[in-house]
This record gives C-alpha cells, structure tokens and sequence, in this order.
C-alpha cells in the first residue's frame, strides 16, 4: 500500500507540468463562522461513532429508540474464533456507517484529532461535556478523543495481549441502528460480538494508539487521567516494538499483511520522547525513517510519515535521514511535490486519487500535510524558498471543495449549511430500525445531519449519489477515518480565523534535556539547575539517586529559576539526577569526585 522512493527519483517526483489552477490567487469561499460550524459540525461527527453507553447523540436524540446504548456485551464474545473471552471492551468509536470496531482506523483518526489540537488547540471550542451537557472546561475534542483512549486502555487487557478488532461482517447484515442491532442475533451483529486478539502481530495499530496515548497524556487537564495514559502509551510501545513487522489484518477491508510500520513506529517514538524526554525515543523514531523517503501520498489510515516528518523536524530541524535530506525536507517535497503537484494538474484544483472508497479523505490528508509544513515555517522552526501562500490556499481549497465549492455546487460534509442533497452511508445517521430495501435507503430522508465527511468523487465530475446498491455505495461511505483529517486541515483556519481564547486554559508542559541547565557535572559540594524553559505543569521535584538505586536527596523546584542541591557528604561515584512532574521526566548523569 506504501511506495517508497530513493531520493534520485525526488525530482522527478517533484516536476510538475503547467499549471491547470493558480493557487497563488485562491481566496476563501466562505466566512469565518461557516468554517467555524464546520469545524464543529466534523468533530461532533465522532459523536455519533461512539460505541458503548458513552452517550452517542444520534441514538440520544432519535426518537424512535429507546435503548440508547449499543453493544455493551463487547469483550465477551468468542476470541479468534474459540472461546468466549472476558473483557471489558465496551466504548471506542464505531469503524464507519456499521458498527465494528476497527483498531487500523480508530488508532489513526485519534491520533490525527489530537495531533490537531497540540498544533492549534485555539481552534477548539468547549461547546459541550463528555456526556454533550454543559461546558466542562475541557476541549470538545478532548472529550471526543477521550472515547477513543479509554478504549485503547482497553485494549491491552494482559502483558503481551493486543485487541486489534472487535465485530465481523455480520455487521453489515442489516441497515438499522447500532442500538437495534446489538439486540440481534450474533450472525447478525449483535451481543456479543467476536474478539480479536494478538500476541505476535499489530505493531503499527499498537503504535498508533501508543501516538493517541502520548499526547493524550501530555494534554487531558485531569492528572490522574494523564499518569494512567502515559503508563499505556509505554506499554502500547513496548508492544508495538516487539511486533512491529506483522500488521494484524482485519477481516474484509483492513486485509493489508505487507503494510509497512516504519511511519507508524516513527511517530509513536518521537511523542514518547516529547512525552518523556529520553532520548532512546528520539533515537528510534530517527532509525525507523533512516536511509529513505517514505511517502503513500496522503495521510491515511495506513501512513502516518508526514506526521512523523513534523515532529522529527520540530524535535531538531537539522535531523537528517542519511541520505542527504533533512526530514523536514522530506515533507516540503510531499507538499508540493505530490499533494499541490497532484491539485494542480486539475482545473478545479482538487488531486482525485485513485480510490474505490471517495478521495475526499485523501485530499484533506494532503491538506493537513500542508498545514504541518506551514506550522514550520509559520513558528520560525524551518525556512524555505517554497511559496508559502500556495500551500495555505492549498489547504483552503481542498476544504472549501468539501464545503461545496466543487463542481457539483453541494457539500460533502452531510448536513452543513442544511444540505443533505448528497447521501453518507450511515446507518445511525438515517435513524431507521426496519432494515429498508435499497430503493428506499437511497430516497428516504434522514434524521441527521451527521456532520460527516462523505467519500466523494474518484475523478472529476464522478460521484454516485448513492448509499447502496452495486459498489457505488463506496463513494457515499464515511467514518472516523473520514472526519479526522477534514478536522484537522480545517482546525489550521479556524485557529487563523475565529481563535479561541485559551489564555484560561492551563496548558501542559512537557520537559526535555533542554528544558534545565544542570551543572557541574562533575560535582563536589552542590549541584545546580536552572530552569531554561517553563516546561512543567504544577509541580516538579529533583531527585537525586546513586547508582544501586538510593534516594540521596530530594527537593521540590516548582516555579524555581534557579535551584541549588547541597552535596558535600555524599560518597563519591555516578550519581543520576531526575526531574519529574506529574505528565514527563528528564534524567541527567553525573559525577561526585
């Protein structure tokens, strides 16, 4: 699924032929409140994925029903086809418009929610609490994601015991609500529905919940909730490390054994090191990307690089891959080499993938890869010769596209502005229970304006306006890997247009190496440390340890610029200096001569 490139093929890669869309000219087609609905209206989206009793609004709000929960049996039905197993795996997000659960997709689309908010948390409102009551002071999008992670938490029920899938195509037997069908029979879809568990397989979905852990760790505001995700984010690491060449396939459309996991493990290392500070992490996720460029296009389900190439390329802008480039450079040439080169070549300014399920998702992958690279530039972390403008106007047609301004003159995004004019593949979203004929799922009206981002065209001026029926349902289909990356390449103009203001909001630090100046190294009476950068929540305490293991002493720094620890009766030998707080640590070595 992933192609890999040597860099004598970059230019190549890179040559486009005249330009068919002037990027350099595009303005806006909507106000700032449309993108800011928008936004909302996509996130919102994941709330009616969520699985569980964990207050999907779809079923709160349809009238029709009266069990508002689904499937809360999950963990209890057959393991890989033997026995019945006994775990608790209820919550999570549901796969698409059915209702599995897909770890390949629910790892990528948290993942790619939480990215958004690290990089422009101004662009999230607190409309809402986890249970869609009032305002909680947290981030929308950090309660939707939150979903997503305590699943994840889930999903390591043992040590070296990975859940990866939940469900099997039973699941799509029957067009009613996912409340009416976890009552159904189990061939059927309902309670309770198979495991699937690895012990020797899953290293990129592990990865991907290890990426969604970290920075769940690093930005939740509950400190309890933060300790208990950076606990599974390491052990989700430790797991995905151990497996890292065998992708669990999932049965009918995640079959996909020779995936690669460089990107994946790449980037679950380098959050784990802004998550920890220790640099065995940094030195991971250089080795896993050393010596190629890796590119699939798009950010997808299956390609996480450019989100790696981000965070590498913030962590040290200089990191080169051994072959001549930075990693920085490598996500400039996927930008305009491959994303805006593709748009370009057509005259609506939109690269159609070859795909069989829409290329929307794919789009606003691209998107959002443009949007990562402008955060580089935009924070003075890289500087280019590239034109800047053309990838932000890049990034606000492949949005404004979605939005409608497409040659069809309908949204994608099912339900803004009122317009359902084109069909999502959505069974919650319909609202209906009678599991309908397919005359009549594709002219009935629906009970939501979900919010979803529908598949779309595969080719200019192609798109089948319809929810089933032959295989054209695909471009209709839409789901948490849907939505992310609309979420995210949209989260970069609204955080630019209609800001938050955040400056009530406590913000989360992590620490680095770089984060103190710790001296002398070689130590007689005192050791030293000042503070470089606030990069702590509330508290932090050093310690200082020998080597076997011993408390030798302890003090509290917190708000400290400038900390003397006394050490003229201590033992000569190796002694180890740790800074912590309550979401990352820092360790430095020294020497008491």
């Amino acid at each position: 699924m992933k192609r890999f490139y040597s860099l004598a093929l970059l230019a190549a890669m890179g040559v486009t032929t005249v330009s068919a869309y002037d990027f350099g000219s595009y303005s806006d087609a909507y106000s700032n409140a449309d993108y800011r609905e928008a936004l909302n209206m996509g996130l919102k989206f994941f709330g009616g994925q969520r699985c569980g009793d964990t207050h999907n609004w779809m079923l709160e709000n349809n009238k029709s029903v009266t069990k508002k929960y689904c499937h809360t049996k999950d963990g209890q039905g057959s393991v890989n086809g033997g026995g019945n197993g006994n775990y608790d795996l209820t919550g999570g997000w549901h796969d698409c418009g059915d209702h599995i659960k897909v770890g390949t997709t629910m790892g990528y689309a948290a993942t790619s929610l939480l990215i958004a908010y690290d990089l422009w948390p101004e662009a999230f409102q607190d409309n809402y609490d986890g249970a869609y009551g009032a305002p909680n002071g947290i981030a929308d999008v950090l309660d939707e994601a939150k979903v997503a992670t305590d699943y994840f938490i889930k999903c390591f029920p043992s040590d070296g015991c990975f859940v990866y899938y939940v469900g099997f195509e039973g699941d799509h037997n029957a067009w009613v609500t996912s409340s009416k069908q976890s009552g159904m029979s189990v061939a059927n879809g309902g309670d309770p529905r198979p495991v699937w568990t690895a012990t020797d397989k899953g290293g990129p979905q592990a990865a991907n919940y290890a990426s969604a852990l970290a920075l769940m760790a690093m930005k939740y505001p509950d400190a309890a909730y933060r300790q208990t995700c950076k606990e599974y984010a390491l052990k989700a690491y430790e797991y995905a490390k151990k497996t890292k060449s065998a992708h669990a396939s999932i049965p009918i459309f995640y079959s996909n054994p020779n995936q690669e996991w460089t990107d994946e493990l790449s980037l679950a290392a380098i959050l784990l090191y802004n998550m920890t500070g220790e640099e065995q992490y940094k030195a991971d996720a250089l080795n896993y990307l050393a010596g190629k460029w890796e590119s699939n296009s798009p950010l997808a389900w299956d390609t996480m690089t450019d989100f790696s190439y981000y965070y590498i390329a913030k962590a040290d802008p200089t990191a080169n891959n051994g072959q001549g480039g930075t990693y920085a450079s490598f996500l400039e040439k996927n930008v305009f080499g491959l994303h805006l080169g593709n748009a370009k070549r057509d005259s609506n300014g939109f690269p159609y993938y070859t795909n069989n399920w829409g290329t929307n998702k794919l789009a606003c992958g691209g998107a959002v890869a443009a949007a990562l690279w402008l955060k580089l530039v935009e924070d003075g972390v890289i500087s280019t010769s590239q034109n800047v403008n053309e990838a932000k106007n890049f990034n606000a047609r492949i949005v404004d596209y979605v939005l409608g301004k497409n040659e069809f003159n309908h949204t994608f995004l099912h339900g803004f502005k009122g317009d359902m004019h084109f069909r999502i593949h959505h069974r919650n979203a319909m609202g209906r229970n009678d599991n309908p004929p397919s005359d009549t799922k594709n002219t009935c009206d629906y009970m939501f304006a979900s919010g979803g981002l529908i598949g779309g065209p595969s080719s200019t001026g192609v798109f089948s306006n319809i929810v089933e029926g032959g295989a054209s349902y695909t471009e209709t289909e839409g789901g948490c890997d849907y939505n992310a990356p609309f979420v995210a390449a949209i989260a970069r103009m609204v955080a630019e247009k209609d800001p938050v203001d955040r400056t009530d909001v406590e913000e989360v630090r992590t620490m680095t190496d770089r984060s103190f100046s710790v001296y002398p190294t070689r130590f007689s009476d005192y050791v030293v440390i000042d503070m470089i950068e606030r990069a702590y929540d509330k508290e932090a305490v050093a310690e200082l340890v020998s080597l076997d293991g011993k408390l030798v002493r302890r003090m509290n720094i917190s708000g400290q610029m400038s900390s003397v620890i006394e050490t003229p009766n201590l033992t000569p030998g190796m002694y180890f200096l740790r800074i912590s707080s309550e979401t990352s640590s820092v360790s430095y070595k020294l020497i008491k001569e």
